[in-house]
């Protein structure tokens, strides 16, 4: 058996597919890619598949990860052709590469790119009179907690998000959130674009998911 990882991203119309639903379209793409995949064992066999962190409905993704498991070894190359000749559009391999770890249990860093398209503010500058996003992002930053009501499998109740905002930035490209991400520990997205754009609507903000990160061997975040 052959572990690769997959570096993908998934933009266009599949961003407002759920993920059961994108499941489905990535074991259809390798399907007709026709690569020498691995199955299950029992009733139902499936794709040995798994997503480093599925993404929320109505996000788009640059750089995204999955496990693939293969019976036979095919050059990086050739798999990244096949399944990029097969795959839908908004669905586009980046890379293959061998996979050391699994990619679900070390992820735990995700960098998004928000966009308010209501309040006009990214990219920087501002409109006149709109307030600066800087002071926004480091009143924020300075805050020593930050609690919120978070549902959880006990029900709803106060928690402390000040420890999974990791950083806070504006650049050419929008407004850069880095933030928890993982099994252990994730913050999504959405909670904290509501605290930088409290009064603009879910569906006036834009997010993406530029990167996945793991810790490595000296405790720095470097992507999956």
């Amino acid at each position: 058996m052959h572990k690769i990882r997959l570096r993908f991203s998934k933009t266009d119309t599949l961003r407002f597919i759920g993920h059961l639903d994108f499941l489905r379209v990535v074991q259809q793409t390798i399907r007709r890619a026709a690569l020498p995949v691995a199955f299950s064992q029992g009733f139902n066999p499936h794709i040995l598949i798994s997503f480093a962190l599925p993404l929320p409905l109505g996000m788009a993704s640059l750089n995204d990860y999955a496990d693939l498991t293969l019976t036979d070894e095919i050059p990086f190359s050739e798999i990244t052709e096949r399944l990029n000749a097969a795959a839908p559009v908004g669905l586009t391999i980046n890379a293959a590469y061998p996979a050391e770890d699994k990619a679900a249990s070390v992820v735990c860093v995700a960098d998004y790119v928000i966009e308010n398209k209501t309040a006009g503010v990214s990219p920087p500058p501002p409109p006149q009179g709109a307030l600066p996003l800087d002071p926004i992002l480091d009143g924020i930053l300075r805050k020593e907690s930050i609690i919120i009501a978070k549902k959880t499998k006990k029900g709803v109740k106060d928690t402390d998000i000040r420890g999974d905002i990791l950083d806070l930035k504006c650049d050419g490209e929008g407004v850069i959130m880095r933030l928890s991400a993982g099994s252990a520990r994730f913050l999504n997205p959405l909670t904290v674009a509501g605290l930088i754009f409290p009064d603009a609507p879910p569906t006036a903000v834009d997010i993406t998911r530029a990167e996945l990160y793991r810790q490595d061997e000296n405790g720095e975040s470097v992507p999956l």
